[in-house]
Order: structure tokens, then sequence, then C-alpha cells
């Protein structure tokens, strides 16, 4: 222990805390969570308990047990743990280590944090959830309550610049020395798989390096798959060793105890060990440069997980595990060029997690949203939002603050879903299967790769599910006890809907008390899932998402499912743990999952309006019957909803129609400014946008696209200008214009530029200046035809066609139409509407 570089600046350290709070930045190795806090334990300058935060429990628990083993005492001596399932403090207890979670339970319980002088964050550099909501929580007690409280964080890649914000008077105290040095390989990137880079790695370390081996890896499965591949390939005396959250305790105590003289160990971890692990005997590091980052689904509030690069914070805690005990190496699957274009730091939690068990918390604090609450980096807002939309469905958060129900959840040591189911069963005599399924759903269910919950239920639950569920049925008995001595028993349901509820269907259930899947789907009500017809393995949850499963799995048929587990990396959400769900129990233990609406839509299919009257779960649709009684107005709101569907060309536009459309729009551009705004705007994006003011007036009794054909609609859109604006614009953009023949030839406005006037050039004879409308400030693009109408020129200038192309024109199209008329002089022939020469 003096051997701790740490231990040189502990003095320092100690007087700082006396006047503020510290922060320590310290290179892995250097003692910070042994050395220091028993460095402080045994000086003693702050009066009161030491609480020892750590991010992990199997690193609460080794940091415990060997700051015990420097005191030579048991842990629950001077130095105690508390976390859960495993709590050993007594009356001579001054250091208690514990778990994030047990932190907010200590403050909720006890605000004033009275007895304890010091708060040490360890490892802060994870920025897990707790750890920023406790610190938030500790930094308002210190400014509202105690003055005198002390915070400590550590770790060795803190970033300063974070802690600024609300720590801006903080000691900052670094320690650049480690216990012992690391070397780094950097093995450079490969094309081989993951397990095969890593078994060449562990080759190479175990033929040139001495000591134990430790192999970080981003998940379980590339752990299992590595191990599966590793296993022939070693010698007797080399062991291999799991580390996750996924294996048992036993095998943890296995892979973190005491090397053993003249065997080896190569251990596949998770970042799990990656920081306050210290593993006797780990002398070489191979660092895969990956982890497993979790986010939330905005959709469903489901965690899904992605393999990311690790950080280069990351990448220093996971080297620094080399070199605890002794001189070490770290093997990098990765190049020194490509280090630097790593992320610096992990993102911090708090903009990834699911906020619900926070915003309970906060709930419970008085703090509401939270958004006044000294964050170091505040919360999203929209996941607050979402957070907020769960607890409300939950009925545990109404108007902002939390409901009778939402205290009573948020006082148990359980996601807000699992709480919500497990007071719903204190109402329904179920309180030990909820407990058992809750704690079994708490401990990240594990067990057979099958999809079916009920497998894994029925398989026996091991001892510290066991406990963890005796727990929690303790809990909730005395949450029943307590609720029922003052009246009706709360249950934290949703709310019943308003819709008529006379057409469900009233069922009684086979069994006395709700089967697990019944309970199941009281903590995820947004997660029930209804198969797709005809499509096996294809579910939509009750929120309205699809999800899949293997279609080979035996839940795949199953019509309803009560989901447990979603998740996937993938571009589609699976369905990892589910149960098969009988509606009717469902339906009669829970009624107000369910609601009946009338539903008026579009039916694409047949095109026209869809009137039923619906009973749905969520979005999911149980049955439907047609509705009978539709008013007028539902009637035509829903056809408007169909032509927007279909297009604005659904409509009987006619060549009229679209020329009316042209000639409003170029009114628009001739008026006055003061005037435009009382001009309809009517291109298609904008007739689609108001089809209810101009369109809505002339749909009575219609109902299908095939009706709309009987619309007059050049009438309806000439009925959106009043008398004055058709009369202005029949003047200014006429429909017809009178040519030299006397002819009334039809224009053309829909092109861009100048209106089109296609006319037989015979027509036009006689005409030297071109023709124009809008009071002479259009000019008429002149289409001149031959006699069988085919185009033969297009000019915006008579004169010079007549001038220098006519001639050209005439020795074609004489030759061609002989009997027509060609003069010579055209600028002085007369115009005629006839063929040919009169006799």
């Amino acid at each position: 222990m003096r051997e701790l570089p740490v231990l040189a600046l502990a003095p320092a350290v100690s007087e700082a805390l006396v006047e503020g709070n510290v922060s320590l930045q310290a290179e892995p190795g250097a003692g910070k969570s042994t050395g220091l806090p028993l460095a402080l334990l045994l000086e003693n300058r702050l009066p009161g308990k030491i609480i020892l935060l750590e991010p992990r429990r199997l690193a609460a628990r080794l940091v415990a047990e060997r700051l015990a083993a420097h005191l030579k005492e048991p842990v629950g001596q001077r130095v105690g743990l508390r976390m859960r399932l495993d709590t050993r403090v007594s009356n001579r207890t001054q250091l208690e280590v514990v778990t994030e979670g047990v932190l907010t339970r200590l403050l909720q319980g006890n605000p004033a944090l009275e007895g304890i002088s010091l708060i040490i964050f360890d490892e802060f550099h994870e920025r897990s959830l707790h750890a920023d909501l406790g610190l938030a929580l500790c930094l308002e007690v210190q400014q509202v309550l105690r003055e005198d409280l002390r915070l400590l964080l550590m770790s060795a890649t803190l970033d300063s610049s974070v802690l600024e914000n609300q720590l801006a008077n903080i000691g900052q105290f670094e320690c650049h020395v480690r216990q012992h040095p690391v070397e780094k390989i950097w093995l450079g990137e490969q094309r081989a798989s993951l397990p095969q880079q890593i078994l060449g790695a562990v080759k190479q370390a175990l033929e040139d390096q001495p000591g134990d081996v430790l192999v970080f890896l981003p998940g379980v499965a590339e752990i299992g798959r590595t191990a599966r591949l590793l296993q022939p390939h070693l010698q007797s005396d080399v062991a291999l060793h799991q580390l996750h959250s996924g294996v048992s305790h036993s095998a943890q105590q296995a892979a973190t105890a005491p090397a053993i003289n003249g065997q080896r160990r190569i251990i596949l971890a998770t970042s799990l060990a990656e920081t306050s692990i210290t593993i006797d005997g780990v002398r070489v590091v191979i660092d895969s440069g990956l982890e497993r980052r979790s986010r939330v689904d905005a959709a469903t509030g489901a965690e899904r997980l992605e393999t990311v690069l690790a950080s280069q914070a990351s990448a220093t805690q996971r080297a620094g595990r080399a070199g605890r005990t002794a001189k070490g190496v770290c093997y990098r699957l990765w190049g020194r060029e490509g280090h630097v274009r790593r992320p610096t730091h992990w993102q911090p939690e708090i903009h990834r997690a699911d906020m619900s068990p926070v915003l309970l918390e906060l709930g419970l604090w008085g703090a509401s949203s939270g958004q006044d609450m000294p964050w170091l980096e505040p919360p999203p807002a929209a996941s607050v939002s979402r957070a907020e939309g769960l607890l409300g469905r939950l009925g545990l958060w109404q108007n902002g603050k939390l409901t009778e129900s939402g205290k009573v959840v948020a006082s148990m040591p359980v996601h807000p879903r699992l709480g919500h189911m497990l007071l719903w069963s204190c109402a329904h005599d179920a309180q030990s299967s909820a407990s058992l399924l809750a704690a079994r759903l708490d401990e990240s269910v594990r067990g057979s790769t099958a999809v079916d919950l009920e497998l894994d239920l029925n398989s026996g639950a091991s001892k510290s599910v066991r406990r963890r569920a005796d727990q929690l049925l303790r809990l909730v008995n005395s949450i029943s006890a307590a609720t029922s001595t003052e009246g009706e028993p709360m249950h934290g349901a949703m709310s019943v809907p308003s819709q008529d509820q006379s057409q469900l269907k009233k069922r009684q259930p086979v069994n006395t008390e709700p089967s697990v899947s019944v309970l199941l789907a009281q903590a995820f009500p947004d997660w029930i899932a209804q198969r797709r017809p005809g499509d096996a393995g294809r579910f939509l949850l009750a929120c309205g998402i699809g999800v899949v499963i293997d279609p080979d799995d035996a839940l795949a048929q199953c019509e309803w499912l009560a989901v447990a587990t979603l998740g996937g990396s993938g571009s589609e959400l699976r369905i990892f743990k589910a149960l098969s769900l009988d509606l009717d129990e469902l339906e009669h233990y829970s009624p107000e999952h369910f609601s009946v609406v009338d539903h008026m839509d579009w039916d694409v299919k047949h095109q026209r309006v869809l009137a039923e009257r619906r009973r749905m779960l969520g979005s999911l649709i149980i049955e439907t019957r047609a509705r009978q009684n539709v008013s007028a107005d539902e009637l035509v709101l829903a056809l408007l909803a169909g032509i927007r569907k279909s297009g604005l060309t659904c409509l009987p536009w006619t060549e009229n129609c679209r020329e009316w459309q042209a000639r409003v729009q170029r009114m628009r551009k001739l008026v006055t400014p003061e005037q435009v705004a009382n001009w309809p705007e009517v291109e298609d994006k904008k007739l689609l946008d108001n089809l209810e003011q101009w369109l809505l007036p002339w749909l009575k009794d219609m109902a299908s696209l095939k009706a709309l054909q009987r619309l007059d609609l050049y009438g309806v859109l000439n009925a959106t200008l009043n008398y004055q604006q058709q009369v202005l614009m029949d003047e200014w953009l006429p429909t017809r214009y009178t040519v030299p023949s006397g002819s009334r030839i039809s224009l053309s406005y829909c092109q861009a530029g100048s209106p089109v006037l296609s006319v037989r050039l015979q027509e036009m004879l006689g005409c030297t200046e071109n023709p124009s409308i809008a009071q002479g400030r259009i000019p008429l693009k002149v289409e001149l035809l031959s006699p069988a109408r085919r185009p033969v020129q297009v000019t915006e200038d008579l004169a010079n066609f007549w001038t220098n192309s006519y001639p050209a024109v005439k020795k074609e199209m004489a030759g061609r139409y002989p009997k027509h008329v060609w003069p010579d002089n055209p600028l002085e022939a007369k115009p005629t509407s006839h063929a040919k020469r009169r006799k």
C-alpha cells in the first residue's frame, strides 16, 4: 500500500477536502480506488462516514474486500459494503462501498445525508445515469442543506472541461505516475474475423509474455465465439474464463481470484473489467478496441445495442489493467494512426438512456422534471418527454408530478415498469408470481436462446434471483398491507378510456389469479404484440411498431404475445423474450387496456370511405364491424382524407380546369401587391392543403372516387373567385383571342412563358404587329399552323416572320398545298379562315 503513487497526494487532498470539493485524475494503477479512500479513512480529518461510490457491483465487492484486507478485517467492520442482495455493515463501519443506485436510495431516505461527511465518486469518467443523478442530488444537498458535505470525483480520464460548469471552484489534483509501466503494442487493423484476431494475439502473448491475459471484447456473443475458437488451442496449464454480467457469481470469483502458481489464465471480458478491478496475475491485456453501447429506441423505449469503437479514455483504462501488480503489456487490435481518430471520452449515459427511472426519482425528490437541478449536462428534453409519456400511460405521472401510485413505485428498487406490475399484483393477489417475474426480468433475463420466457421461468431460479424475489415479495406485501388499511389499494393501473365499453366482450378467466403473461402485460402494455396475418415471426406492437422473431421459433405462430425484452442492432427490432398471451384473460383483468373507437378512413383498395367500429388494444385492431348511421360531416372529412392520399389527380380535371388554374396563377403576378392577397393560391399543393375551404361544400352525399367524377370541377374552381375577379380575368386573360380572319381561337396558358395562340397561317395574313393580352403587357406566342394544322413556325415577332422566314415557309408549303393561299406579299394580303382559294 505504501508504494501506491497516489498516496503522495493524500495529505494535500485531505487538506483540500476540508475547504471544498476535489477532483483527482490519476493514472490506472495509481491507487485511487483503494489507497486514497483508505488514507482518508485513517487520517480521519472529516467528522463523519465516507461513502465510496462504484459504478458496478463486481467492482464494489472487490474494492470493499481489498480495502478490508489492508486493514486485516472482514468486510463489515470499518469498511462496509452495501449493494443489492449484499449488505455488510456494522456500527463500526466508517467507509461504505456502495453501488450508484444505493446512493440514490440513501439520498431519498436521508436527504441531508446526516452522519456522512464525504461522497467519493470513483471512476466518474463513466458518467452513468445514476452517477450524474447522484452528483446533481448531492450538489443540491450541498447548496441547500449541507455546506459541510464534501464531494471527491476520481478517474484516470476525467473530462475536466465538463466539470467547470457546476464545479467551478473545485480543487483539482493530478497524479501522472502509475505504479507499474505498461508497454503498448499496436497490431493494426486486420481483415480476419474478431475471434481469429484474438486467437493470433493470445498465441503471441502466451509465447512472448508472462502472466495472465485479460481480453476485452464488445459483448457476450463475441466472448462465446472467441471461447469456442480458443479452447482447442490451449495447453492443459492454461485455463479459460469468462467475465461478464451473465456469468454466475462463482464464475466471476474464479476469473478475478489471485493467480495460481503453475497455471495461466485467459480471461475474456466485457467492459465490466475495465475499471476499478484489480485481477492479480494479469500482466497482458488484449484490447479489441470495441465496445457495446446501448441507446433507447425513441419509438418503443426498448434498449438497442450498437457495437462502436471504444473511446481513447476507454483504451487507457483497459491498458491500465495490465499494470496493476507488475509491469505489463497491452496489445491493441488497431494502429497508432487510427487511435487519434477515436472519440476522446464516453458519451454520458444521460444523453442516450431511458429517463423514466430518473424522472421517478426526481418526482420523489420534489424536483418535477429536474429542469432546475445542478446537472453537469442536463438530460435532453425529448428524453424527458418520452419518460413522462411512459409514466403517464402507467398511471404514475400526471400534470408534471407523481401520482400516489407513482410515489409508491418510486420507492421500489426496480424499473418503473416492473414497479407498476408489482403494485398491480397487490390488487389481484398475485404478489408471489409478480415478484419472481420481476426478479427474473430485473436480472436481464438469461437462459435458453428460445424466445419463450416460460422455458426460463420453469427451469428454476438461481439463488440470487430467489433472494431478489423474496426481497421484492416482502416489499410488495408490506405495501399491500399498508395501503389496504387506508382504504382501496393502489394498483397504478392506467385510467379506463372514455370510449364506450359496452361492446367489449366479457369473459371469465380460467385461472383464479392472473397468469404470468397477464402480469407481464401490466409492465409492458405498449409491447403487447399481435401477429401479422399470414406472416409467421412478424408482429405489430400496441405502440404501433413492427417487430420480428425467428419464424421457426415456437412463439412465431402465436396470435398474441406479451413481450418482455426487445432489442437488436439491425434495422428491425427483435423480440428476445416473450410469453404467449390469452387476450380474453387480459381483458378480464385489465379492461382499461381495451377501447372501442369509431373509425373513419380511406379504403385505398376500393377507393372509398371506410366507416368501422373497432375494438382496440392500443393501436392494435382486435375486431371490426361496419358502422351504421355515419354522419354527413364524418363522411365528407373521410373523403377529403382519401383525396389527399390519392392525390389531386383523382378529381375530374379537364383541359379547361388546368387552363383556369394557369390563368389564376398568372393573374396573381399581374395584380398589385395589395390585390394579390385576395386571389386564391391554386398550385396543386395549395389546393390539396386547402380542400376544406374550396371543395368540401360540394361533396354532399359523396363517399367514393367514382362519385367525385360527377363534380363540375371547373365550376367548383371558378367559384373561388368573386364576380369582379372573374370579369377582370376574362378581360385580361381571355380564353379566346380574335385573329385577323375574325375567328376566335383558344389560348393556351399551361406551358411556361407566353400564352400560345395556335392558328393557321392564312388567318394571320396582313397582321403586322404581334398580338398581346393583358392591355398589351403579355405578348402571345403565335404558333403558325399548316393547312393540316401542323406547326410550321413559332414566333413572338410576326413582322420579322413575314419578312425573313415566310419566303422559305411559302416555298415548302406551296408545293405541298398548292390549292391554298400563299401570297407573295403577306403583309398586304387579306386574312382568310378558308382552307382553300375561293372560286
